[in-house]
């Protein structure tokens, strides 16, 4: 394609995807790109920088000029995500055995919040059960039910947490998997049934500080798993970089989270489209300010893009990592 059409195609999209979510970014942009042109991708790695430009230029239109020029590029940002959310919803509650057993149903996280990236974000559903001898039959029927509606095109943005109402008050025996970063959030979801019984419950710094850890813990583990899998199975080289990038991803959430605390529920730092919050957040000049260009390479490459200059990708991450443990006293 000449660059005069790519200008043209990528403007539509920035303008649509601009009109649907209020602002333009690299990730949605780029992911509507490639879904609906796959034969592009090996042209749109060569043209990161061009899509920025031209991206910059839409997010700077007044809204009237935005809405006349827009070419009408279908855009469904969510028809799979509300798909299965109503079919998770109606599932759950359609049987008035197990609902008599579900105290809340809600959804939290990036889809909540709305800041989700179609096909990378997950959709994390939570759900409390009652306090009674009954709820491992519960368990039983709502993973059985879970299992029957999550087939292997849509398993990729499912995520279930079950819950017994009395495990709020002792979340720390859950470690990574329900921190109390996952309750901060939980506490500003999105609730379908029942009560949300995260409102009242209190959360200190040092809750978030120390789930935190936890969480870049974990994250820097699967790392290091990673590469080491790669050697011993020969991973493709862009199958590494996406694996690492996500990772990376993962730690730079946990770090913002460590920084800013409870306050990180209100900056809308939800992953996996964080490298801008990121620079918003921690300012120009933080200590980790050298490491923003890695976060965007992460991200291009979870969308399958090489930016110019990744050949050290590793070795910045591996650097980036070092700092995050030395910053938060965490044994190396």
């Amino acid at each position: 394609m000449e660059e005069s059409e790519l200008r043209e195609l990528i403007r539509e999209y920035a303008m649509q995807v601009r009109l649907d979510q209020g602002e333009a970014s690299l990730t949605s942009v780029l992911k509507h790109v490639i879904a609906e042109n796959p034969g592009m991708k090996t042209q749109v790695r060569s043209s990161v920088a061009l899509i920025k430009e031209l991206i910059g230029e839409v997010n700077s239109m007044e809204e009237n000029d935005l809405s006349e020029s827009s070419s009408g590029i279908s855009v469904d940002e969510s028809s799979e995500y509300e798909m299965l959310v109503k079919l998770v919803s109606q599932k759950l509650l359609d049987s008035p055995e197990l609902k008599k057993d579900i105290k809340s149903l809600m959804i939290y996280g990036s889809y909540a919040k709305k800041l989700h990236v179609v096909g990378d974000s997950d959709i994390n559903f939570l759900i409390v059960l009652t306090a009674n001898k009954k709820s491992e039959d519960a368990i039983e029927a709502i993973t059985s039910i879970a299992e029957e509606i999550v087939t292997p095109e849509i398993a990729h943005i499912f995520d279930l947490m079950i819950l017994k109402e009395d495990d709020i008050s002792d979340l720390e025996k859950f470690e990574h998997v329900f921190t109390y970063i996952h309750a901060l959030y939980a506490k500003e979801g999105e609730l379908i049934y029942g009560e949300n019984l995260f409102k009242d419950l209190k959360f200190t710094n040092k809750n978030i500080q120390d789930a935190a850890k936890l969480l870049i813990e974990d994250s820097i583990s699967q790392f290091f798993e990673i590469e080491k899998t790669a050697k011993e199975e020969g991973l493709p080289e862009d199958e590494l970089d996406y694996l690492l990038g996500s990772s990376i991803i993962d730690i730079a959430f946990g770090l913002s989270c460590y920084k800013a605390g409870v306050k990180s529920v209100k900056m809308d730092l939800v992953k996996p489209d964080i490298h801008e919050e990121i620079i918003e957040v921690w300012g120009t000049d933080s200590e980790f300010s050298s490491f923003y260009p890695l976060f965007e390479k992460a991200h291009a490459f979870k969308l399958s893009i090489k930016l110019p200059e990744s050949d050290n990708f590793r070795e910045d991450c591996e650097n980036f990592i070092q700092k995050v443990i030395e910053y938060t006293g965490l044994s190396g």
